[in-house]
């Protein structure tokens, strides 16, 4: 077909363009460019003959053109045509990108948090420690702030150090050595006139444009263009970009979010298509993103890799800011069982996600009500909404079965940003005698999963199962778990049973007065069934202690608060108390 629109041209005494369009052909392949047949017909006239060399030479041309093309400069658009790559074929590129010496732009683009920036930085060091970096000198620019021309150019110059110091943050120092090798390229009166001056940023700062003639055979990392200054336009960016690769012999790396640029896409796009040579598209798996983001191989470490790709986590910040709540925790739970350290590190993943990327995750409200009552009332024929039906789903999958006080405690230190070390280790305390019951075969949860797991009729043997074992593990029972399990026993038509259960709950805890005051237990928001709350109260009421007047005033004081019996203790004191010593 090709050569036949060849030969048309070739022939045609009038307009080619008719003979192509004659009737008789209508129907054989319009789609088909006329480039090729062009170029055909053109050599044929060269040659002055219609040998078969001509079109095999063109095709073996286009071959090796566009080999070449895919090779080396893979365009593409910002939008929908990013390919996408698994983190291993994008680090081979970017090995290539470094350790090439040629001019060239390339962009990796994804969404926010996924860990673009990170990973970069780990490819750089990495080829910088293996020596293999093409370029002697490496600037990190954030554009973040930067309002004009200017500010980025002298940015480049400021951020600028040799490629076997990368990882050493710009100093007063690198800056130093910058000016004065720009100083020497522009003569020698300029290198004492520099040299007179302090080394402040602000004497050098107001040079920029100056300072830039001296970038070259530089590679340039340009981040955060979408929150540069409204000054600063994105043409600018882009023109001294493409300035950078053609007149300065530089490499350019552009790392961009794919939320960018609401405002002024189009312009972008338009000039990204003529800046940018290669695209990649970054979106790790939740594997590749630990691969990436944890090092270590430590207990706390596996299993913080494997929760992360059982939930299903791909943002390398969120695992990193994970992963600094679990270095914080790990030391208060060394003396603890192992098993302690495991549900901290899957608990706070879990809490983690929820609290730090809440549109993808179980809500942290949805958490807290995953309690032993929840549990019960999933097991039940009744309809639960579709999202919390999937989030059911992955928490069963991933073991999270109900959350407890030490769950609450650890939750509350993410939100806080700091963690209770007390009550920290109080409840991992009560954690680890659970888990001790456990391994005797005397735990409360299994009886629980064993109800929940069920599907047989046999709820009467279930219940006595979960009371037997609530008798022989009471000591490490968690006033929640007392709350959801006679609500539990009500709603399956045992008062009864839940009245004893309470009674028994309370004679096995006699002396333990901060058990029983709910006005100073963390998480008495949990503790909602009434007859539960009315037998701490009396409970408490009952284990009162006379405290002299100053005592309480003293307790105020120093805990910066009181409590309604603090105020009643105050009111009911005589001046006879006072003046008692």
């Amino acid at each position: 077909m090709w050569n036949l629109r060849a030969r048309l041209i070739a022939a045609s005494q009038a307009s080619p363009l008719s003979s192509i369009l004659d009737k008789a052909l209508l129907g054989l392949h319009l789609d088909y460019p006329l480039l090729l047949p062009s170029l055909v017909s053109r050599g044929w006239q060269y040659a002055r003959s219609d040998s078969s060399i001509v079109p095999a030479a063109i095709a073996a041309l286009f071959t090796i053109f566009d080999a070449l093309n895919v090779r080396l400069h893979t365009k593409v658009q910002i939008e929908g045509c990013h390919p996408v790559m698994s983190t291993e074929l994008i680090e081979r590129e970017i090995r290539r990108f470094l350790s090439s010496e040629e001019p060239e732009v390339i962009c990796i683009s994804g969404r926010w948090g996924v860990g673009k920036t990170y990973a970069w930085n780990q490819y750089v060091k990495d080829a910088k420690n293996r020596d293999v970096i093409g370029l002697k000198r490496y600037s990190y620019v954030s554009l973040f702030g930067l309002n004009s021309l200017d500010e980025f150019k002298y940015a480049i110059f400021e951020n600028t150090v040799q490629s076997s110091e990368i990882g050493v943050e710009p100093s007063l120092k690198t800056l130093q050595t910058n000016t004065l090798a720009a100083a020497e390229g522009l003569g020698r009166k300029f290198v004492w006139f520099v040299q007179q001056l302090p080394w402040v940023k602000t004497h050098v700062g107001g040079l920029g444009p100056v300072w830039f003639l001296s970038v070259k055979n530089t590679i340039v990392c340009v981040d955060d263009i979408e929150r540069r200054g409204k000054s600063l336009s994105v043409r600018d960016v882009m023109g001294l970009v493409l300035n950078l690769k053609e007149h300065k012999e530089c490499k350019v790396l552009l790392i961009l979010n794919d939320e960018a640029f609401e405002e002024d896409k189009a312009e972008f796009e338009r000039y990204y298509e003529k800046v940018v040579d290669t695209s990649l598209k970054f979106t790790p798996t939740p594997v590749e993103c630990t691969r990436i983001a944890l090092t270590g191989d430590t207990p706390a470490d596996n299993t913080l890799r494997e929760s992360c790709v059982t939930l299903g986590i791909s943002n390398i910040r969120l695992i990193k800011k994970i992963e600094r709540a679990v270095r914080r925790i790990e030391p208060l739970l060394k003396t603890y069982d192992e098993q302690v350290l495991k549900q901290a590190v899957q608990s706070l993943t879990l809490f983690g996600w929820s609290v730090y990327e809440p549109g993808g995750a179980p809500s942290v409200e949805y958490l807290k009500g995953r309690t032993l009552e929840a549990l019960c009332a999933m097991s039940q024929d009744t309809a639960v909404p579709e999202n919390e039906a999937a989030w059911n789903a992955l928490l069963d999958v991933y073991g999270f079965t109900t959350t407890d006080e030490f769950d609450l405690t650890l939750l509350e230190g993410i939100r806080n940003g700091f963690f209770d070390s007390t009550l920290v280790e109080k409840h991992a305390a009560d954690l680890d005698r659970r888990i001790k019951a456990a391994k005797q075969g005397n735990s409360f949860t299994e009886a629980w999963r064993l109800f929940h797991d069920s599907f047989a009729d046999n709820q009467a043997e279930i219940l006595d199962t979960i009371q037997e074992s609530f008798v022989k593990n009471v000591q490490v029972i968690s006033p929640i778990d007392l709350n959801g399990t006679v609500k539990l026993l009500k709603e399956l038509g045992w008062p009864d049973g839940a009245a004893e259960l309470i009674a028994f709950y309370i004679t096995s805890h006699t002396e333990d007065r901060k058990l029983f005051d709910l006005d100073n237990y963390p998480f008495a928001a949990n503790i909602d069934d009434p007859d539960v709350v009315r037998a701490f109260r009396e409970k408490l009421a009952s284990l009162r202690v006379e405290r002299h007047p100053a005592g309480v005033l003293l307790s105020m004081a120093t805990s910066h608060g009181w409590r309604e019996e603090d105020i009643s203790t105050l009111a009911a004191a005589s001046p006879d108390d006072w003046n008692e010593r």
